[in-house]
């Protein structure tokens, strides 16, 4: 007979929703099924299980399922309707990767932006994220869950601006009235980091005397600017293209 979830381990998760507990347990609840079969796909296994009774749950071996009531769920999840399944994971890793092609996300603050650009990066093939120290918590559920678990998949690290130029890589910002239209460019084969800003930040000066070239998106006058997940859009869809 399945276990079911106490009221003392359901409060240790609970408190996995604040990002104290996730950075000294080094844990996270993720929730769903779509997230959790994507997990699965990238080949990360949960820690546990939780489901109410009757949901339909993936088949994991040796792996400790518990069942749990709904208010349980809604205690130890993010989202304010959880779904009736949730797991617990080992929190993202950043780590190194030799990459030709890189974002960097100045001060993205926002964890459903943040979570898009990784998706994004997963979708079109960008090797990296390097994300500014005043960027959004990688670890956020709300992030991982925009992600669809990319942040697992996609190697990232955290690198302060002052840092950035010791890169051994060119540095192209992304700049609403940047100097080259992006239909106009065309990448090769040296090793780039494109640098994007939050909307109500933009790019810090510091970066861009940093950037050897500026790009822009081109767009009608009736709208002044471009949220940053769908300029990350457009930007990694023209690199794919190209």
């Amino acid at each position: 007979m399945m276990e079911k979830l106490s009221k003392n381990r359901c409060s240790e998760l609970a408190n996995l929703k604040q990002k104290k507990y996730r950075q000294k347990q080094q844990l996270v609840v993720l929730e769903g099924q779509r997230l959790l079969s994507q997990m699965a796909e990238y080949g990360i296994q949960p820690l546990e299980i939780y489901s109410t009774e009757g949901s339909i749950v993936p088949k994991y071996s040796d792996i400790p399922h518990f069942q749990a009531e709904a208010f349980q769920l809604n205690r130890i999840c993010e989202s304010q309707h959880p779904p009736t399944l949730a797991g617990l994971y080992p929190l993202p890793q950043p780590r190194e990767v030799d990459f030709e092609t890189a974002l960097y996300l100045d001060h993205v603050a926002d964890p459903g932006n943040l979570g898009t650009i990784f998706r994004l990066a997963a979708a079109f093939s960008i090797a990296a994220i390097l994300l500014s120290d005043e960027s959004c918590e990688i670890s956020s559920p709300k992030v991982i869950r925009a992600a669809l678990g990319a942040v697992y998949q996609i190697p990232w690290r955290v690198i302060p601006a002052a840092e950035l130029s010791r890169i051994n890589a060119r540095i192209i910002a992304l700049d609403m009235d940047g100097s080259i239209k992006l239909p106009d460019y065309h990448p090769d084969h040296q090793k780039t980091i494109y640098v994007l800003g939050s909307e109500a930040h933009g790019i810090s000066p510091e970066i861009q005397e940093m950037a050897s070239a500026t790009l822009r998106i081109p767009i009608s006058n009736e709208m002044e600017s471009l949220n940053v997940a769908i300029t990350a859009g457009i930007l990694c869809y023209h690199l794919y293209l190209h």
